[in-house]
């Protein structure tokens, strides 16, 4: 940015008025003026409008970038950016900012004059505050949903808490704080949801799910949730879609420290930093501790004998850290190394209750990052490549449990893994009628070492490869429309699944002055966990080496999404709509013998997903609200077994608020409703009822001796609903949490 500067700088004093004649060359330097607003009516002046209609809005802090020049400019206040020391000729210039599309347009330089041109940004809708970020999100595409884990309200304090406001997203806890926890999407189970920590993979190789309580929210900087059918880009298991947690680093020198208590006897503490290391290097990192006691009261269903009990053994330890060194330059480099450490009373089922069975969880690793600046505005060429090793440990002990004999097993897991990918954009310059078109594709190779006492091998090794490709373009097929079609194929050899398989998608969005429609088809797969295969043979309990990889034939998903404006607020509204029938899908069912064991079931999935987002200047203050909506069928298609699912609700709802108040306070309300769930296949016996959570959280910041700080406090169910997501393993009634935050830095 200061070269650029620095050469836009000595370009425009070359042709300035006070130059000697004899000094000017044969063509002069020119400059370029673009103004950018909102979609509405251009400024009159040469270039016009590029697109839009309607009322004109500036918009400030925009980046008007020279394609394959390295030369830029900010837009001001005016929503006016002017770009120096162009060389005459014609120039293609592409336009970005946060809330709208990116924007490409041509302009011509003309010697020794200042040539003005205009263009209008479509809306790509982004929270300005609140919760959610809904856009062109960078991992995929219109559907994607992002949350920044520095806007979370107070209360939500583990990555559960924060997934659970996702749309259309549902987690299955067994219990209250660090119990284990599942995301379930759209209706499907914890073991077809792929959860990437800074790209790898958290899901159990025993069960294919990844348990969200393990993974510590603190070190998580964003989080990235992609619905439906992703195994075109990421592979298997991302049948119902994929979350990405991103570790990312700060180059800025800052430091935090928290600390917090809240009910159950819960306690937390934590400190992070960052520093830059001259001009390209930086280090950031932090070390985090959270325990509760997890005891708290239920109330006992009445066809378990009624009453009141205690929730024993629930008790909980986390600790964990990490620490990365990161490069920046013509090529960004980053080394991150973490650990993460759980240890938990396992209590069981409210039937079979444990109050000596124990849990212990450990993961760590290292990850080597390297990224081409390919991404930069005028590059055609760019990559990246990614290497990482990581080690888990899990641990499962109960010396006299109230079933069965004791046991003590243990599962040692090794992941190595190495990931290229590539870019290349189809020009210098768009086509006249759009956007030029651009490629990404991606080789990934991964070694899984397992070691555990409770397959019937000790010891297995699996191989993972897997290769893709998605080609994108983009036209504006008159002012103000825009298309979008975008394709992606990907093959992947899996030692679990016989042959090569392959997982294509195709994707089309039309968008205009705000209004997106987007549709999507794609294909996927995933193979069959560790533990339904090889599974050592119990009491009542064997495994399946039959099992075939769960597929997704086709899904069909199309989502219609509005942005606007008026006056002092702004939002969104949008609808999804989606069939994605689930073949071969592994589930557990006693056979005859009333032995149980895993089998391919065949499972219809449709549903529809509404939402809104709203954010309001009023009073001096920003006010904000969601509210998502989700219906969601998931019923058997055999002859033997008919109805729901069992254990996912039909109707999900959330709505929160942020309330702006005096002295920067902000009041954050919320509610959560979760409908009726089956709890026996092709029987309505046992049906749990629907519950609805309400939670209400305040936030001071203040100053205090040059720090920056900030005060948290919450109330969770505030009813003290007596409520359980699975009918054996109760959630907790009333809590309550405060936090205090003080730091330097930004």
């Amino acid at each position: 940015m200061k070269i650029s500067f620095l050469l836009a700088t000595v370009a425009a004093a070359a042709v300035a008025p006070d130059a000697p004649v004899g000094a000017l060359p044969t063509q002069v330097a020119a400059s370029v003026q673009v103004s950018v607003r909102a979609a509405g009516i251009p400024p009159a002046g040469p270039g016009g409008a590029q697109r839009g209609s309607g009322v004109a809005v500036a918009v400030p802090g925009a980046t008007v970038a020279v394609r394959g020049a390295g030369l830029q400019a900010t837009t001001d206040a005016r929503g006016v950016a002017v770009l120096r020391g162009l060389a005459p000729g014609r120039h293609a210039l592409v336009i970005s900012a946060p809330g709208f599309l990116e924007a490409s347009i041509e302009a011509e330089a003309v010697n020794g004059r200042v040539t003005r041109a205009g263009v209008v940004l479509d809306p790509a809708p982004v929270r300005i505050r609140g919760l959610l970020a809904r856009a062109e999100a960078r991992e995929g595409g219109f559907g994607a949903t992002a949350l920044e884990t520095a806007s979370l309200p107070p209360g939500v304090t583990d990555l559960p808490a924060a997934l659970e406001r996702m749309p259309g997203a549902t987690v299955v806890r067994q219990g209250g704080p660090g119990a284990p926890a599942v995301l379930q999407l759209r209706g499907a189970g914890g073991d077809q949801v792929l959860v990437l920590l800074d790209g790898t993979p958290l899901n159990s190789p025993l069960t294919g799910v990844a348990d969200l309580s393990t993974v510590d929210l603190g070190s998580v900087s964003r989080i990235v949730v992609i619905p439906g059918a992703q195994s075109a880009r990421y592979g298997p298991q991302a049948l119902g879609g994929v979350v990405l947690l991103e570790s990312g680093g700060r180059d800025a020198a800052a430091t935090a420290v928290t600390a917090g208590a809240g009910a159950w006897s819960s306690a937390e503490t934590a400190v992070t930093g960052s520093s830059g290391l001259g001009q390209a290097w930086s280090v950031s990192g932090g070390a985090r501790w959270r325990r509760s006691d997890g005891a708290f009261t239920y109330d006992v269903p009445d066809f378990r004998g009624g009453g009141k009990a205690t929730r024993e053994n629930a008790a909980f330890s986390h600790a964990g850290g990490d620490v990365r060194i990161t490069r920046r330059g013509s090529a960004n480099a980053s080394l991150r190394a973490h650990l993460s450490d759980i240890e938990r009373g396992s209590p069981g089922t409210i039937a079979q209750p444990s109050v000596t069975a124990r849990q212990h969880h450990r993961r760590h690793g290292l990850d080597v990052r390297i990224e081409s600046d390919g991404a930069s505005p005028g590059s055609r060429l760019g990559g990246s490549a990614r290497g990482s090793v990581q080690w888990q440990r899990a641990e499962y002990a109960d010396p006299a449990p109230p079933f069965g004999r004791a046991y003590d097993t243990r599962t040692r897991v090794r992941r190595a893994e190495l990931a290229l990918e590539g870019w290349w954009n189809g020009g210098a310059a768009p086509s006249p009628r759009g956007d030029a078109p651009a490629l990404r594709f991606g080789l990934r190779a991964a070694r899984l070492d397992v070691e555990s006492s409770v397959l019937t091998a000790s010891a297995l090794d699996l191989d993972e490869l897997g290769a893709w490709a998605r080609a994108r373009r983009g036209w504006r097929l008159r002012r103000g429309l825009h298309l979008d079609l975008g394709a992606s194929l990907r093959a992947d050899r899996h030692d679990l699944v016989d042959g090569v398989t392959l997982s294509p998608a195709v994707e089309a969005a039309l968008t205009r002055a705000g209004l997106t429609l987007d549709l999507r088809w794609g294909r996927g797969f995933s193979p069959p966990g560790l533990g339904d295969l090889f599974f050592q043979e119990g009491v009542l309990v064997e495994p399946n080496p039959d099992l075939g990889p769960e597929r997704i034939r086709g899904e069909l998903a199309a989502t219609l999404a509005q942005w606007w404006s008026a006056g002092p607020a702004t939002g969104e509204v949008r609808a999804t709509a989606y069939r994605s029938d689930l073949d071969d899908m592994i589930l557990w069912f006693p056979d005859h013998r009333f032995v149980w064991s895993p089998d391919n079931y065949d499972v219809a999935r449709r549903g529809l997903e509404l939402g809104a987002t709203t954010d309001l200047a009023a009073l001096g203050r920003m006010h904000s609200l969601t509210a998502s909506a989700a219906w969601s069928e998931v019923e058997y298609t055999g002859e033997v077994l008919g109805g729901q699912v069992a254990y996912r609700p039909r109707f999900t709802a959330d709505l929160a608020l942020g309330i702006g108040l005096p002295a920067g306070i902000t009041l954050t309300p919320s509610a959560t409703r979760v409908g009726a769930r089956r709890t026996v296949p092709g029987s309505p016996l046992n049906a749990l009822a629907a519950y609805t959570l309400f939670g209400a959280g305040i936030a001071l910041p203040f100053e205090m001796a040059g720090f920056a700080g900030r005060l948290e406090t919450a109330l969770t169910n505030l009813l003290d609903e007596r409520a359980a997501l699975l009918v054996d393993y109760p959630l907790p009634g009333r809590g309550w949490s405060t936090r205090i935050r003080i730091g330097t830095g930004p």
